[in-house]
């Protein structure tokens, strides 16, 4: 028998040593304090410039950000976990023996785990280090809780344990408890609330005051009636606890911004940022008014097609973004308007008449011919047209721009070369054109191309910041890169003047334009040809802002325009930054020169007015594109190609062929197809039944008043016809 002991002994010792053993080897490090910041693993808290919180983020194993110090804990919330969690939490040492015994004889009874007996310690324990709900990681989480209570004290893990316990959606600790269920601080609780938060980490889906608000009842009512028999509470206390309601609440944030804040995290992760919370630029107060007049003008707008919008505010001198909403407000996932490629109608003009005059020597007085314009496109013939469908004949580089005329614009396009405008896109930070110059052709001063609203507001400011370029940026207090001259200032000051003058835009907007602002403001507008992008920008000396509206659906807007869609909304912003600022007025360069020009809209006469010249140049001059132009085939183009319809007769498929006279009068015209006579005819035009097929074109000219004996030879211009000849009528097809 005394060997048996023995032999028996011996292997509790050595049961015990294993289990010594074992234990202190899945014990980890203490950590050097109870505090919740890693910076390694920190979720972005993301704030506006004034501090005021942009969105919550609950994702990660701690609260970072919302835990309390101890002062701010209500005394009545701490006592109450302390009853509901762990009665006799001052007394032992980190494991409660004696509930542990109580809960292992009531499971046995029931055959089942009905009961839990973890001490707040244990339970911190878990929270440090995770670990699955075994026998054996209760048994370590006991040693480990007496290991923290021994380092840290009582008090110390305590208040750790009320900002990191876990509740339901992702909540930490009891201030975000205390948001998301009752929509307050925990120091604004009620006491039954209060008790209510004690309650909810037994059970957050069984106690939810939203969907089991009777369960929650009854758990509070027994947990104060086990407080005041343990003399925690008075009658008086108890009694009020009883009746006070418990109403759940949800605190909003104070500002929506979810686009801008996921713009901003992602800023921050890609240049390296930690920290329990990012500061960024964006203006609270001015967020919120934008929000409310976009979304108006949305819901306004609603009957007309309009389904989204987007707006940007940005501060000139420092590229920061004051304001960043997207309507309708869908939540984080929905698209950020703010940065989809959109085509940008004519809000591209101001850039290409820039660099014609940065590069060609181009003035305000310029004259442009505003005739009609056709073009091979991708194979096709695209004629181009103004908004209204009038044609002004001598326009000058002023009202062309002014008045966003089309056919003006190409042609600019074409005397400064695409790839220029290109290379000044990109220096400009647009990042969205990605093709070659003879992908999107001089049209690309049209829309031809998607462009960003982000890409867009920064191109503008950088002309309201003198042609200086400047990133925008979202997060405040990180390092900004110096302005880059992208276009001389001059030019910038000339394109503000146009983009500001409301006589030079009365001639296709109307005199009191919306676009008229009660100080002199650069605005540009910008409609795709299909009506599902409209746009406004604007900008004077200190602030730029970006409007856009339409469909992200696919749909088209019932033919609203910049003017008409968006236009009001950014008139409101500007009114409401020059209530909160000072006007900043648009800046003129010295570097211009006063002059007197006349400067053309149409037909004679011209309007006399004073405008400015770059540089000594005081003469009016003359587009090149208009200079050099002689008589020429104007129909077809070269390569252009046409499509029989089998749908109708033959002889009702005629294409007419016409002549570019360069404004000359023409005497006699002798047409040849496919080395073959045509017509013969004395005006500039000849109509042709299509055939099917390669063809060319030559044509023979002669001029009224020119020698007899001389005509001018124009051709060949090879052109096809695709399909197939149909039906004559009355045939039996």
């Amino acid at each position: 028998m005394r060997r048996w002991l023995t032999g028996v002994a011996a292997l509790a010792v050595v049961a015990a040593v294993v289990l010594a053993v074992a234990t202190w080897r899945a014990l980890p490090p203490l950590p050097a304090a109870l505090v919740s910041a890693s910076s390694s693993s920190v979720p972005l808290h993301v704030v506006a410039a004034d501090g005021t919180p942009l969105n919550r983020s609950y994702r990660g194993r701690f609260n970072h950000v919302d835990a309390l110090p101890a002062w701010r804990i209500p005394a009545l919330l701490r006592t109450a976990f302390v009853a509901s969690e762990d009665q006799r939490y001052w007394q032992h040492g980190g494991v409660d023996w004696r509930a542990r015994f109580a809960a292992l004889w009531g499971n046995l009874r029931a055959g089942q785990v009905q009961r839990g007996a973890s001490t707040i310690g244990e339970q911190v324990a878990r929270i440090l280090q995770p670990r699955p709900h075994t026998y054996w990681s209760h048994w370590v989480a006991g040693i480990e809780a007496g290991r923290l209570l021994r380092r840290f004290g009582h008090a110390q893990v305590l208040d750790f344990y009320l900002n990191q316990v876990p509740y339901g959606a992702r909540r930490r600790g009891v201030a975000q408890a205390a948001h998301y269920y009752f929509g307050r601080d925990p120091d604004a609780l009620d006491p039954a609330e209060q008790l209510s938060l004690a309650v909810l980490v037994r059970s957050p889906s069984r106690y939810d005051p939203r969907r089991h608000p009777q369960a929650l009842r009854q758990a509070v009512d027994q947990l104060a009636g086990r407080m005041r028999a343990s003399g925690a509470i008075d009658a008086t206390q108890a009694e009020a606890i009883r009746r006070a309601p418990i109403q759940p609440g949800q605190q909003a944030l104070a500002v929506e911004a979810g686009p801008f804040v996921l713009h901003a995290a992602e800023r921050a992760r890609a240049l390296g940022l930690t920290g329990p919370v990012l500061k960024t630029t964006l203006d609270p107060d001015l967020q919120r008014f934008v929000q409310q007049v976009l979304g108006q003008r949305v819901r306004t707008l609603a009957t007309r097609g309009v389904r989204n919008a987007a707006a940007l505010v940005v501060d000139n001198a420092t590229g920061a973004v004051l304001a960043w909403v997207v309507a309708p407000q869908d939540g984080p996932f929905a698209i950020d308007a703010v940065l989809a490629p959109r085509q940008p109608g004519s809000t591209l003009k101001p850039f290409v008449y820039g660099l014609a005059m940065a590069r060609l020597g181009w003035q305000p007085d310029t004259v442009i011919e505003d005739t009609p314009l056709a073009e091979n496109v991708r194979e096709g013939l695209h004629r181009y047209r103004n908004y209204s469908g009038r044609y002004y004949g001598k326009v000058s580089l002023r009202y062309a721009l002014a008045n966003s005329l089309n056919i003006p614009a190409v042609k600019t396009a074409q005397a400064v070369g695409v790839p220029a405008i290109l290379d000044l896109l990109h220096r400009l930070g647009f990042g969205t054109f990605e093709q070659t110059a003879d992908f999107y052709g001089p049209a690309i001063v049209l829309g031809d191309g998607g462009v960003r609203l982000f890409d867009l507001v920064q191109g503008y400011a950088s002309l309201a910041r003198h042609g200086r370029y400047l990133p925008l940026h979202v997060l405040a207090d990180t390092p900004q890169p110096d302005p880059v001259p992208v276009l001389p200032a001059p030019v910038t000051s000339l394109l503000a003047s146009i983009l500001s003058d409301p006589n030079a835009r009365s001639a296709e907007f109307g005199a009191d334009s919306v676009l008229d602002l009660p100080m002199p403001t650069a605005v540009k507008t910008g409609t795709s040809s299909d009506y599902r992008d409209i746009w406004t920008m604007g900008f004077d000396d200190r602030y730029t802002v970006g409007v856009w509206m339409g469909r992200l659906d696919g749909g088209s807007t019932d033919g609203l325009t910049g003017s008409s869609g968006p236009a009001p909304v950014l008139r409101q912003i500007f009114a409401r930054l020059r209530t909160a600022a000072p006007y900043a007025g648009l800046w003129h360069s010295p570097a211009l020169q006063p002059v007197h020009t006349c400067e053309w809209i149409g037909p004679p006469p011209c309007v006399q007015r004073d405008d400015w010249h770059l540089g000594d140049v005081h003469a009016p001059v003359s587009a090149p594109s208009t200079t050099t132009r002689r008589v020429a085939i104007a129909r077809p183009l070269p390569g252009e190609m046409l499509a029989i319809d089998p749908r109708l007769p033959a002889a009702t498929q005629r294409y007419r062929f016409s002549l570019d006279t360069a404004g000359q009068a023409i005497k006699r015209v002798v047409w040849q197809l496919d080395g073959k006579p045509l017509a013969t005819t004395t005006e500039a035009a000849t109509s042709w039944q299509i055939v099917p097929g390669p063809h060319t074109l030559s044509v023979r000219v002669w001029l009224d008043g020119g020698n007899p004996g001389h005509a001018l030879e124009l051709g060949p211009v090879a052109f096809s016809v695709l399909g197939q000849a149909p039906p004559h009528e009355g045939s039996p097809e």
